[in-house]
């Protein structure tokens, strides 16, 4: 009954997004500081048929492009590609080759499809991102909330053989240096909302039991293994802030290079606001502040 429920109004949940999104396109399409290129198709790494979004910047920089990817949250339940228009914008702003992906949503799918989507993805981007203008060898990844999970997941496919073979996936190819993630979704095995609706209906059943519990945990040795320089986002009107500060001491712990940006006492900032909420002053200086991290590596 519980699982009926949730699918029913995470189709409700989506329909109403894609009608607000549909004014947020038309919003920065007036825009012609940056080059936009819709429904690039690509393919998910079990076939199924996908579309990017590709910004990049409307004059020329004199060079190729690094390339940014960004990957929407949403609780795997709701939400598309164009929640990150705003953000994916100022990227190209500043002079980067950026690619909006998508994947597919619960009930279609569980976490794992999803996974695969992004991997696909990556895929594509290393071997398109030249006839675009951008650098295959310089490339960085943005995410925020469900969004994190997946995407860290997808990264880590490219050099673990044991999450290869869980997720049914292959090799990305694509060497990612650095990623930013904004309200992650750092833990779905809680026993909190999150792990009540994520973690006990779009993971998969056998991700939630015996050995692959532990290796699917986000802090499980196999994933820590793997993880990139990582940006950490968050603030205090944000509702999954505990999960960002709990993984970013866990970084510390395991001596992982991390950077963690925190606004305490802003309330008005809300979940992965960088992204939802992308003109505002702090949404702005986080996303200056991440390009001089993608910089620095």
């Amino acid at each position: 009954m519980f699982k009926k429920t949730l699918q029913k109004f995470s189709r409700s949940w989506h329909e109403n997004y894609l009608q607000n999104m549909d004014r947020v396109v038309e919003y920065y399409k007036q825009f012609n500081d940056v080059e936009y290129i819709p429904d690039v198709p690509y393919q998910s790494q079990d076939g199924t048929a996908l579309t990017m979004d590709i910004y990049r910047p409307a004059k020329s920089y004199g060079q190729r492009y690094p390339v940014v990817m960004t990957v929407h949250g949403g609780g795997f339940l709701m939400g598309d590609k164009h929640m990150e228009m705003g953000i994916s914008r100022h990227f190209a702003q500043a002079g980067f080759l950026t690619v909006s992906l998508e994947y597919r949503l619960f009930p279609e799918v569980d976490a794992r499809s999803a996974i695969l989507d992004l991997a696909g993805g990556m895929e594509a981007v290393g071997k398109t991102a030249s006839y675009y203008g951008g650098d295959p060898d310089r490339c960085y990844l943005v995410s925020e909330s469900a969004g994190v999970y997946a995407a860290i997941f997808a990264i880590s496919m490219n050099s673990s053989e044991t999450v290869r073979q869980i997720i049914g996936g292959r090799i990305t190819g694509l060497n990612i240096r650095a990623m930013a993630a904004l309200s992650g979704m750092f833990y779905t095995n809680r026993k909190d909302l999150v792990g009540a609706v994520i973690g006990g209906n779009v993971i998969p059943k056998d991700w939630r039991k015996g050995e692959l519990k532990n290796i699917m945990n986000l802090e499980s040795n196999e994933i820590v293994n793997c993880l990139v320089p990582v940006f950490l986002v968050s603030s205090k009107g944000d509702f999954l802030r505990k999960y960002t500060l709990r993984y970013s001491e866990f970084l510390k712990e395991k001596e992982k290079e991390y950077r963690l940006v925190y606004y305490e006492k802003e309330k008005k900032l809300t979940h992965a606001f960088p992204s939802l909420t992308p003109d505002v002053p702090e949404s702005i200086a986080v996303d200056e502040m991440i390009v001089s991290w993608f910089h620095e590596h």
